[in-house]
């Protein structure tokens, strides 16, 4: 049974299940199976997506099709979506009916018109504000009953939750503010005895790839008065300058003064307009760099530069072909550093010990 419609909630439970709430929509293409559902066309139903079903686990991993859910980032409110559901619907025991899906396909992704809607045209960087504005009117578009004062209450006990989070640490634990703050220091302070603080200044000073409000770049001021630039695409409420309160800390340390520069770092698009940064620069850093952590060190090889990386999430769904020689794929946090120092026989790693993921991956060149 074939239907097309929008996502208007979403709930994803680890790498097996995943539900979602779809709004038919009326498609003269599409349509022809609406009638079938309960209801028919024109309401809400709500669809599960199970990998280990035996009726419906035939989920491919693959770039080009049927990618099982694993994030809710992967189900975005507002999303358009073709489903190919069972025919029959399934009652739990709250009397709830739910249709599982054999293959689903994103047809439109809002979350990225809102990414090209908050983009600057000048420097390609995106605004934080714009971005969320654009999230949260979807979101109220297609869950009218909530009001703003309830999707702002909503993100505060989010935030209360995940501080609350923060203070019961597990290996995975990315830490609360502070922790982040000090993971920044021991960074610092291990690139400086690593590779020496003259080698890090020369040229343009460190190349910081995905290094958000600057943390790892203050450190490297304050501690080492070394010259940054800080590669981001996010732009933040203060725009292209620093935090007050970190801009002063570096004006009284008559320490030089990082430099932001609001681009997406990859191995393509990056180098047409900034290959000079990567060239001029002594080394790249990423301390928790996300989705950029396999391309800052294809860079960092690719152009003999020094580079310290240090990896956090997996991104399994993003980069479902990563694979190990053995043709294993890539899906745990072990299974990528493995991956990633197989890149080349001189990298190294070590464990900084800090709070959260604290393995760095490097290579003095």
């Amino acid at each position: 049974m074939k239907v097309t419609g929008y996502i208007t909630r979403r709930r994803c439970i680890g790498k097996k299940l995943a539900f979602a709430d779809i709004q038919i929509a009326t498609n003269e293409d599409h349509d022809s199976d609406a009638n079938r559902l309960d209801g028919g066309q024109n309401k809400t139903i709500q669809v599960v997506f199970h990998r280990g079903d035996p009726e419906t686990d035939v989920w491919i991993d693959t770039l080009s099709s049927n990618i099982f859910p694993e994030r809710n980032t992967a189900l975005p409110y507002g999303g358009f979506v073709f489903l190919d559901l069972c025919d029959s619907s399934v009652e739990d025991r709250h009397g709830t009916k739910s249709y599982h899906v054999k293959s689903w396909e994103l047809l439109q992704n809002p979350r990225e018109e809102a990414i090209d809607n908050a983009r600057n045209i000048g420097t390609g960087g995106i605004s934080c504000s714009k971005y969320l504005k654009s999230r949260g009117e979807a979101f109220l578009k297609f869950n009218p009953q909530v009001s703003k004062n309830q999707l702002n209450m909503k993100r505060t006990m989010k935030r209360t939750h995940v501080s609350t989070s923060c203070r019961q640490q597990t290996e995975f634990s990315h830490g609360d503010n502070r922790a982040k703050a000090l993971r920044a220091k021991i960074f610092a302070a291990w690139l400086m005895e690593t590779f020496g603080r003259d080698k890090l200044a020369a040229n343009g000073g460190v190349l910081d790839v995905a290094g958000g409000k600057g943390k790892l770049s203050i450190e490297l001021s304050l501690q080492g008065k070394i010259p940054a630039t800080i590669v981001d695409p996010l732009v933040r409420k203060h725009g292209d300058k620093l935090e007050p309160r970190d801009a002063k800390r570096i004006q009284k340390a008559q320490a030089p003064h990082p430099t932001l520069l609001p681009k997406e770092f990859n191995g393509s698009t990056f180098l047409v307009d900034c290959e000079h940064v990567v060239t001029e620069s002594s080394i790249l850093v990423g301390l928790h760099p996300d989705e950029c952590t396999e391309d800052i060190l294809d860079v960092a090889l690719r152009y003999n530069k020094n580079v310290a990386v240090v990896p956090c999430c997996v991104f399994s769904g993003l980069f479902p072909l990563r694979a190990l020689p053995n043709g294993k794929a890539i899906r745990t946090y072990e299974d990528f550093l493995e991956y990633l120092l197989l890149k080349d026989e001189r990298l190294k790693w070590q464990d900084l010990g800090f709070e959260g993921r604290n393995i760095v991956i490097y290579l003095v060149s």
